[in-house]
Formats: C-alpha cells, structure tokens, sequence
C-alpha cells in the first residue's frame, strides 16, 4: 500500500484529465487512475473519444493552418476555410500531457473496488485489477459511460476511426456529410430520434434510415413526430442489424496502416417476423440504443438514479446510498471528500466539453474540501489563510494570481508552521 494521497482520480476521458489537470495545478500531486484497453467493453485509456475520427465542437480543439502574426482579411478567411477539428485520440493526448506537465501522476490501471463506506470523510481505499492498494482523502470519480453496443462479431471491424460504425453523430456526423454517405441509425428511444434529426441536418447526407426492430417506439411521441415527418429519415421497422459487410478502405493501397482495413459497405437486416434477411447499402451506422455507466464499482455506496448514473448534489458532491452498509454514511447529505464528474453522472448531455466543465467544477470542489478538512484539524480560521468560494476559484485563473502567490493548501501548511512555532 501507498502513502495515503491528497487526491485520487479514477477515469482519463475529458473529465478525469480536467480534474487532473486543476488538482495538480493546486499542488494537490494527484493520482490519475487512467484505465487502459478492455476489449470486452470497449473501456479505454482516454474514453468514448478514442473511437472519435473528427472533433469539431470542442472549443479551440482545431489544427488552424498557420497565420501570421497580423493577418490580412483574405488570409483570415482562407484561414476559416481551412480550418480542420483534432481527432479524438490526439485531443485525448493533449490533456494527457498538460496534466502530466503540471506534475499528475498516471498510472494505466482499472479499478476492481473502492470502499467509501468505513471511513467516510476519513481515508477512502481504491484496489485496482492487477491488486494494487491505494489509499486518498479525496476521491473524483470520472468513470464515464460505456455505449451499449449490438453485440454481433463484425462490430469490431468497423467501430470507429473511420470504419464506418460509430456512437456519436455528432461527434462523427461531418465525416459522413463530408463523404455524401447514406447513414443508418439503430434504436428506438429519443436518443436515436435525436441522432436521426442531427444526422439529417448535414448537407451531405441524402438519406437517413432508422432501424427498429419494432412498431412500438421508446421515444417521446414528439421526436417521433418530428422524425416521421422529416422528408430525408425512412424508417426500417421489424429488422434487427445481422451483421456489418465491408470493403476495402480507400488508403489501403497507398497507405500501410489501412492495408488490412475496411469499411463499411452494408448492413445485414434480419426481419423480426419472418426471419428473412436483406442487405441495405451504406455508408455508416450510428447505435443509439443507449448507454451503461461505468459506476458498478459505487453500487450500494452511492446514490444513483434507475440507469446507473451517479448523482450528486450540484456542486459535483456525490450523495450517500441509502443501501450502504455504513449507518454513520447513510446519515450524511453528501459523502465527505467524494465527487462526481463527466458521463458517469450525465445522460442528458454527454458532451466532451460538458465533461470537462464538471472535471473543472469537482477538482475545485476537491481542494476546498482538502482545504477546509486542513482548517478544522489545524484549529486555524478560514479567514486567516483566506478560504472562501470565490478564493478558491480565483487561485486558478492565472491574470488574478500575483506573482509568487501560492495555492490554498501551501498557505494553510505555512500557517500552521506559523502557529507551531509561535507556541
């Protein structure tokens, strides 16, 4: 076992590397608990984004060709025009990287377990899968979601990078306009009206099918509504997705990485009623049949609504289960120390920059709550060592910070050392 640690961070997608980055920006030396490659579930180092080709939402995530420093207006414009979104790994790395610089530590492990319920607000245990111990007084969980998948062999050939299959339209939805693809969207519920609707939007995408292996929808009779009556969404009703044909990529001869790869050239359709089976052209399929978040390590510890999403309090605290064994925990309006951030606790919206916003709002909330546990057990006053909300926040942007100026917790330790050596 492991010194015990400020701070522990599990999960490497855009929330656990903004909590990572924040935390070690404070000086709390995190531990980034970053997963690594599960075939099995799709769980990777990097989260959902690793299976993302283009990202084109993510603010200032772009490669903008090179400008001078006083651009004229013509050489703007050419500049907008040309302007082309990070892939998803390379985003991925970046924060890696800025965390890494500002000293977070990253080890590329699961976790098997974790025990907040013995000792809340006290020191909480993290085993990882390899049986490795690790013990922190502050716990970000930044697990994310995992997107249910269709479950048939050939998924694996086609999911994401280009292949032809993926999660996200609009993560992945430009690539397909960009290529005039018809696209396939598989489910039911609102999510895959919603993906059908966006999908529908892009220009270069003729049409749209909605695969459903029913009549009945899961969806709200409004987006129904709205994508029954969409001129370029046809629905594929009593079919199920059989399995996913191929053809060559088209770098495959010119470059070595797509020699072996293809993409997708059709879907196999089962019909529900009869069995009968037809292949429908296309050119990419999104799966919209919902998403499962990773929080099974929390159950019976942490509150969750009726899907496995993690709650919290609105400043990122995650709340108590009323099945934890701990009746001291089940007491508590939010658990002491433990936070919550990113797609584990979010269904609504699901986005990389959301994701990273609550990393940001759960580190901040972190080190105040490191900050204000220092307070109580050195006996000092908040007011001494300037503890308030707005303090904490204003630490970390970097035009309000004097020079030399240091973090919450470094002033705390010197206070301390202070009333130490005055006694």
């Amino acid at each position: 076992m492991n010194d015990i640690r400020n701070v522990i961070i599990i999960g490497s997608g855009p929330a656990g590397f903004t909590a990572a980055l924040y935390t070690a920006r404070a000086n709390l030396h995190p531990l980034l608990i970053a997963g690594n490659l599960d075939p099995t579930t799709s769980r990777i180092k990097g989260g959902q984004l690793m299976y993302t080709s283009d990202i084109e939402n993510f603010p200032a995530g772009i490669q903008p060709p090179n400008l001078s420093a006083y651009p004229s207006d013509e050489e703007t414009e050419e500049a907008i025009a040309n302007v082309h979104g990070l892939s998803g790994p390379d985003l991925m790395k970046r924060m890696e990287l800025q965390a890494r610089h500002f000293g977070a530590e990253m080890i590329e492990e699961f976790v098997e377990s974790v025990d907040l319920c013995s000792s809340p607000g006290k020191v909480y245990t993290i085993v990882t899968a390899d049986g490795k111990e690790y013990q922190t007084r502050a716990l970000i969980i930044a697990t994310g979601a995992s997107s249910k998948r269709l479950g048939i062999a050939a998924e694996e050939r086609f999911f994401g990078q280009d292949g032809g299959l993926s999660t996200c339209a609009t993560c992945d939805g430009a690539n397909f306009a960009r290529a005039g693809a018809t696209v396939a969207v598989v489910g039911g519920g609102d999510s895959a009206m919603e993906e059908a609707s966006y999908l529908s939007r892009l220009d270069g995408i003729p049409k749209v099918y909605l695969i459903h292996r029913r009549e009945e929808f899961r969806s709200s009779k409004i987006m129904l509504k709205r994508a029954q009556e969409n001129p370029k969404i046809e629905f594929v009703l009593h079919a199920t997705v059989e399995d996913l044909k191929g053809k060559p990529h088209p770098s495959a001869e010119t470059v070595r990485f797509f020699k072996d790869k293809e993409v997708l050239a059709a879907a196999v359709l089962k019909d529900t009623r009869d069995g009968s089976t037809r292949e429908l052209p296309l050119g990419g399929i999104f799966i919209a049949i919902g998403h499962t978040p990773n929080s099974e390590p929390f159950k019976n510890q942490l509150k969750m609504d009726e899907a496995g999403y993690i709650e919290h309090d609105g400043r990122m605290r995650a709340l108590p289960s009323m099945n934890c064994a701990s009746a001291e925990m089940r007491a508590l309006e939010h658990v002491p120390g433990v936070f919550v951030a990113g797609d584990v606790s979010d269904h609504i919206y699901r986005q990389a920059i959301t994701a990273a916003g609550m990393g940001c709002q759960a580190a901040i909330e972190a080190e105040r709550y490191l900050a204000e546990t220092l307070i109580a057990d050195s006996g000092l006053s908040a007011d001494a060592v300037g503890l308030s909300d707005e303090t904490i926040a204003q630490s970390h942007w970097s035009s309000e910070r004097e020079e030399g100026e240091k973090m919450i917790v470094e002033r705390i330790a010197e206070a301390e050392e202070c009333v130490a050596a005055e006694n």
